[in-house]
């Protein structure tokens, strides 16, 4: 019987960043499920890429059908790592932190949820527990989403991890991306009145997305910091050379809804800055493409398995600003919350770490839940 802490060493030595399989943490924790206690289904699918993910539903057999008391859900990818860490996929303990890729986001959780079940006598249990693994979660929930779109399981409650400091979180905000293309006309650099500067163009945008971000943060929230739905322009690509009028340039927009705010009024703002562009600066062309529009993970109905975590942990219910796989399970489960040892300061990027006591801490807290709501 491996401790979470050792647990944890073996999966962040599995490199897992979404562009490769997420196959070799599915069977880590595959082998780990006793088959006389589980029943394991795989969803399967091929990213844009081709390369093959795996999505696990694994619940024990002392239930019917696809349904479960309570499902711990957990995604098995990592975001990328500077190939000049060390220690991302070689993960080191000091002074009471276990540093590596993916050691708070999210594989910290993950190893907490192997080591409680192998606390419990999952074959005493009289309701049943189910295991879910996510794949491509760091780049869209993509396997958290084919899984809701399956109808893989449906249960009373549901735990998501992620880095909350062990906070039971019972809301987060959404997620979108688009892109913004303005287009220019290219010419020689020396005569700048026959050409146009996509560039040019592309500062009046900014210049409008700004007035648009203080429109946002009007509307207000304040179980979240900042309590509003923020917007960042985070990329612009421009021009082929120093001496070439731009014909073309990309701006990449994010914005992050709260909870009850439609995540299409930002992009319908937008729309509506760029027509009134168009119309005030003859020849003006950009246009706005959105990728990807993730709702906001709104409070359950019932705070039941919130205020167990809370007892379990002496942590209040939070609300947090990144989005998470919540949004996208809310409609399988009576209620959702999103917990885990680790906080997301600390989490995609070089010298992510969590403690080797909220580790601790976690698995206690997770074991205690089983047993209250399925023992």
């Amino acid at each position: 019987m491996k401790t979470e802490v050792q647990i944890l060493l073996d999966l962040v030595a599995i490199p897992s960043v979404s562009s490769v399989s997420n196959q070799p943490v599915v069977d880590y924790v595959r082998a780990r499920l006793d088959p006389p206690v589980w029943k394991v289904g795989l969803y399967p699918y091929r990213d844009a890429a081709g390369t093959r993910k795996v999505n696990l539903v694994a619940l024990t057999k002392n239930g019917r059908g696809k349904t479960a008391e309570l499902a711990l859900v957990c995604h098995t990818d990592t975001v990328p790592f500077d190939p000049g860490w060390s220690e991302a996929v070689h993960p080191k303990i000091r002074n009471g932190r276990l540093y590596g890729c993916g050691s708070c986001d999210v594989k910290g959780f993950l190893a907490c949820v192997l080591a409680s079940l192998s606390r419990v006598d999952l074959k005493r249990l009289s309701r049943p527990l189910a295991l879910v693994l996510t794949a491509d979660e760091e780049i869209g929930c993509v396997g958290a989403k084919h899984l809701a779109r399956k109808k893989a399981i449906r249960s009373r409650y549901t735990i998501i991890g992620e880095p909350t400091a062990l906070h039971p979180v019972r809301a987060g905000k959404g997620y979108a991306l688009a892109e913004i293309v303005v287009r220019g006309k290219e010419v020689h650099s020396a005569f700048p009145a026959r050409g146009r500067s996509a560039i040019y163009d592309a500062a009046r945008v900014l210049v409008r997305l700004e007035r648009i971000a203080k429109k946002l943060a009007r509307r207000k929230n304040p179980n979240f910091d900042p309590p509003f739905t923020t917007l960042n322009a985070g990329l612009i690509q421009g021009g082929t050379a120093k001496n070439v009028i731009p014909g073309e340039c990309r701006i990449t927009v994010e914005w992050r809804p709260i909870p009850g705010q439609d995540p299409a009024w930002a992009a319908e703002l937008i729309r509506e800055e760029l027509s009134r562009s168009t119309r005030a600066f003859p020849g003006f062309d950009a246009k706005l493409y959105v990728k990807r529009m993730d709702p906001a993970f709104a409070p359950s109905a019932t705070d039941d398995l919130a205020n167990l975590l809370g007892s379990l942990t002496g942590r209040r219910a939070a609300a947090v600003s990144f989005g998470t796989e919540a949004a996208h399970l809310s409609a399988m489960t009576s209620e959702a919350v999103v917990f885990g040892p680790g906080e997301m300061t600390v989490a995609h990027k070089t010298g992510e770490f969590v403690s080797t006591a909220a580790l601790s801490k976690c698995v206690a807290c997770l074991g205690a839940v089983i047993e209250r709501l399925c023992g």
